[in-house]
């Protein structure tokens, strides 16, 4: 093999791992843990309080809350948006579990067990639960 056969080789490698790292750069992990809808506004009259999201060519995900305030959101279902590589709100699998279980136990129907890991302590209180 001479010089100008190994800087060939060497070209072509390259090109094929940025094609692959492109392709890479589209995936969605994260999409496959939770239910895909077509569309925000599908998902917002199908869902219940509290459930994790995506859209189908969205790169994040969403959870459904309740509006508290505001003449556009201040009825009905809303979504919460997180972004991966945002701060805020922060976009890790935890932080939005964690989010979903709250909303549950404030607009939705939850379990004691999720109330006795996510809950606050007014929530605990009002079910009964000991409070630690």
């Amino acid at each position: 093999m001479n010089l100008f056969e190994t800087l060939q080789l060497l070209n072509e490698k390259k090109e094929t791992s940025y094609e692959e790292k492109s392709k890479k750069k589209g995936s969605k992990s994260l999409k496959g843990r939770v239910k895909t809808y077509s569309t925000i506004r599908d998902a917002l009259s199908k869902g219940y309080y509290g459930q994790i999201f995506s859209t189908k060519s969205a790169d994040r995900l969403y959870v459904i809350s309740k509006g508290k305030w505001g003449r556009k959101s201040g009825r009905g279902k809303i979504a919460k948006g997180f972004t991966k590589g945002s701060a805020t709100p922060e976009a890790s699998w935890p932080s939005i579990k964690k989010h979903s279980a709250r909303t549950m136990l404030r607009h939705g129907e939850a379990s004691d067990k999720l109330a006795k890991k996510y809950g606050s302590r007014s929530i605990k209180k009002s079910r009964g639960l000991k409070a630690t």
